[in-house]
């Protein structure tokens, strides 16, 4: 299916929706809905989307929104001190504060008519309808209050009415609420809302990580396609190659979790996300190289997680899983293992770590792998994703200013010159160098790639949990 579009609907026999009653109370400047429901299918939009079940509420200071175990998930300010309504705030999984910004409000001008009309039609297109669509895939660009590859926008956590909301919102809620001032069921929740201080959110992200036995530094680009909204399972550690380049490694060999470790955490996992396992629908495999795997590990770890977070009684549609995967790896794993998961009731995405078809390139970033193998690797990608409906591979590239010519080169061979037609499946993912300062010239590059490139190419912007 084209990406732009649905995430996959898998068979989903349950689909239900047992919480969509709305109950909706309002005291004098201050309103709350309780239990709203959001999108059950992700979408692309030109328009803030909240999705799963949830509620709400409003002050004259900002619009809070509250999952199903009353935890805070996003916010947006209000007034003139909010940069624009079309951009919020979303909290993550390990308690991080992502901005979601349009990435600018100039937009681009665009003309229609020329040798037709006497003068042609001049228009102008906003950013969000444009330019971060082109380059992310998404409407929105994700910013974050550490440090990544970014090198879209700005830091709006530098903006006066994102930082006193990021730093008070507890303060509003408390200054605001108070359970006596309101009828059941709205006085149990205010008072639960109220108890999840930032300090508790802080532990139960701290209890995601002890129960993970390590925080995910990164996740799979592919993880936009549920607006980064999965399960993380510890099933690997470490990776294969400690790459020179790579800021994220770690300094362990690679192994497979036991599988009694693989269930406690499944077991704790459903502790901890309670009544909102309800709205997720996804699950990311961890660590750096799952697909280095055992194929029967994969997929028993893979139907435990299905069963175990009762993915197909979701509120969302569709399940899917996320996975991260090295040229060995790829080029190590029969034709078994896609076999298995092309059964599988879900739809699997593999993220591959290619970074460059260039040998002196791969040199140069310290990548202990040849450039034939990359060039392998590329071709079984095309052939897995032509063969199998319900898979699909993806590949990431380095992108930099001070990389060997020849990388460029290289890549168009595989992108360009390697395909006799564009494809829609695949996407090829460029990434940034951590340790090199974002620059427009980048931005130059990767858009000149992206025009030449017959796959689907975005900017791959580091995200962790």
């Amino acid at each position: 299916m084209d990406e732009a579009k649905v995430q996959h609907k898998a068979q989903k026999p349950n689909h239900i929706k047992f919480r969509t009653f709305e109950k909706t109370c309002a005291k004098e400047d201050t309103s709350m809905t309780l239990n709203k429901p959001g999108h059950d299918v992700y979408i692309k939009s030109r328009h803030p989307v909240t999705y799963g079940c949830y509620s709400e509420i409003e002050t004259p200071e900002a619009i809070f929104q509250f999952n199903l175990n009353h935890e805070i998930i996003g916010m947006r300010g209000k007034g003139t001190d909010w940069a624009d309504e079309r951009e919020w705030l979303k909290r993550s999984l390990g308690n991080d504060w992502v901005y979601y910004s349009t990435g600018g409000y100039s937009g681009t001008y665009e003309s229609i008519g020329q040798d037709v009309l006497p003068t042609p039609i001049q228009f102008k297109i906003p950013s969000p309808y444009n330019e971060v669509y082109k380059a992310t895939g998404e409407f929105y660009i994700p910013n974050f209050p550490y440090r990544s590859n970014d090198i879209l926008g700005t830091d709006p956590f530098q903006h006066p009415g994102v930082q006193k909301l990021v730093s008070s919102w507890y303060e509003i809620l408390r200054g605001t609420l108070d359970p006596g001032d309101f009828p059941e069921p709205y006085a149990g929740f205010v008072g639960r809302v109220l108890d999840t201080t930032p300090q508790v959110l802080q532990k139960r992200a701290e209890t995601l990580f002890d129960i993970l036995g390590t925080r995910p530094s990164v996740l799979p680009p592919d993880t936009r396609h549920v607006d980064y909204n999965v399960i993380p399972l510890s099933v690997t550690e470490g990776c294969l190659y400690k790459c020179d380049f790579c800021t994220l490694k770690t300094p362990r060999p690679f192994s497979m979790r036991p599988s009694r470790e693989i269930e406690h955490q499944i077991k704790g996992l459903q502790e901890l996300y309670e009544e909102n396992l309800i709205n997720y629908n996804a699950i990311f495999l961890g660590d750096h190289d799952a697909l280095n795997a055992r194929p029967d590990f994969l997929i028993t770890c893979i139907e435990k997680a299905i069963a175990g977070f009762r993915l197909h009684e979701s509120y969302m549609q569709g399940t899917s899983v996320y996975l991260f995967g090295s040229v060995d790896a790829f080029l190590g794993q029969g034709d078994l293992l896609f076999e298995e998961l092309e059964q599988l009731p879900c739809r699997t995405y593999i993220n591959l770590g290619l970074e460059s078809a260039d040998q002196a390139t791969l040199d140069h970033l310290g990548k202990p792998i040849s450039a034939k193998d990359v060039s392998a690797c590329f071709k079984r990608m095309q052939r897995i994703n032509e063969t199998y409906s319900n898979i699909e591979v993806t590949a990431n590239f380095i992108l930099g200013e001070n990389l060997p010519s020849e990388h460029y080169e290289a890549f168009l061979k595989l992108v360009r010159d390697g395909l006799d037609h564009p494809k829609t499946k695949g996407t090829v993912y460029f990434s940034p160098l951590l340790n090199h300062k974002p620059s427009r010239r980048l931005l130059f590059y990767f858009h000149q790639l992206k025009r030449l490139s017959r796959l689907p190419t975005f900017l791959y912007t580091i995200q962790r949990l």
